[in-house]
């Protein structure tokens, strides 16, 4: 008979377990593959491909650089359905409009619930702009005015999912820092309150991790953007500032930094883009 006090699969222990193994394993199958584990990272994410949309955007990160380092066709093709199957998979489960619309409704009683929900929604809205990113490079490689023209438009979505999510979270971080200030600013209960009140749960505590690691998810693209425009040419950079692109370097290399000190799985990649550009 299996004991009552250990959580039983799927319940909402087991997830947060899950949850943390998740952001991990793939940190650790991204650090593989720059380690020469290229055939190694591959079969890690393959193998939790379906579990999650970290691990399916992994899977398709490892398609999309075999497809940068051969450029074959067939591995291109492959490579541009492994990042439409990932896009798929985050907006078909994404929350929607009804559903957030029930959650802010609900938010001074199940805080904790739509804490969970937006952190989710957010990582599924940053794997898509990395994915469509990583579309635009493929449509690009083509050659070709149409393949231009769609490539230069998947990364105008990409810019404006990045520039959202980063905004979106520093919104949420400097809440919480506000919060905490808050508390430590208030008088201490008395013995008397202290023995009325039970033990709350301390979902910041949770949701900060989880919001940190996000921070350094949407910093690496986000960082990206303002470090690669900025190096384009200043006769084209107004041009180019004019379609919506911004280009500040200071500011791409702080967002790299921060991915780069993150536990995202894209640490390891900004501090590499950070090593090139020294």
């Amino acid at each position: 008979m299996a004991d009552p006090t250990e959580p039983a699969p799927g319940s909402a222990a087991d997830g947060k377990t899950d949850d943390i193994d998740e952001a991990d394993l793939a940190l650790k199958g991204i650090n593989m593959l720059l380690n020469n584990g290229f055939k190694e990272s591959d079969e890690l994410f393959r193998l939790h491909r379906n579990s999650s949309p970290l691990m399916s955007f992994g899977a398709s990160f490892v398609s999309f650089l075999t497809a940068m380092m051969t450029f074959e066709e067939e591995k291109m093709q492959t490579a541009y359905d492994d990042l439409k199957a990932t896009e798929r998979l985050c907006e078909r489960e994404n929350i929607g409009v009804i559903e957030t619309l029930k959650n802010k409704i609900k938010r001074s009683t199940d805080s904790q619930r739509c804490g969970l929900a937006a952190v989710d929604r957010l990582q599924r809205q940053i794997i898509v702009a990395d994915c469509q990113v990583y579309l635009a490079v493929l449509a690009f490689i083509k050659q070709e005015l149409s393949s231009y023209i769609k490539g230069g438009w998947v990364l105008r979505k990409a810019w404006k999912m990045y520039n959202k999510c980063y905004s979106d979270i520093t919104h949420l971080q400097e809440g919480r820092r506000r919060r905490a200030s808050e508390q430590r600013a208030a008088p201490p209960p008395s013995d008397a309150s202290k023995r009325s009140s039970s033990p709350s749960p301390r979902p910041d505590a949770v949701a900060g991790e989880a919001l940190d690691r996000l921070k350094g998810a949407v910093s690496f693209g986000y960082g990206l953007f303002h470090l690669c425009i900025s190096m384009v040419p200043p006769h084209l950079l107004k041009i180019v500032n004019l379609l919506g692109f911004p280009g500040d370097r200071l500011q791409g290399l702080s967002a790299l930094e921060c991915a780069s000190e993150s536990k995202d799985m894209k640490a390891p990649l900004a501090t590499l883009c950070l090593l090139n550009t020294v």
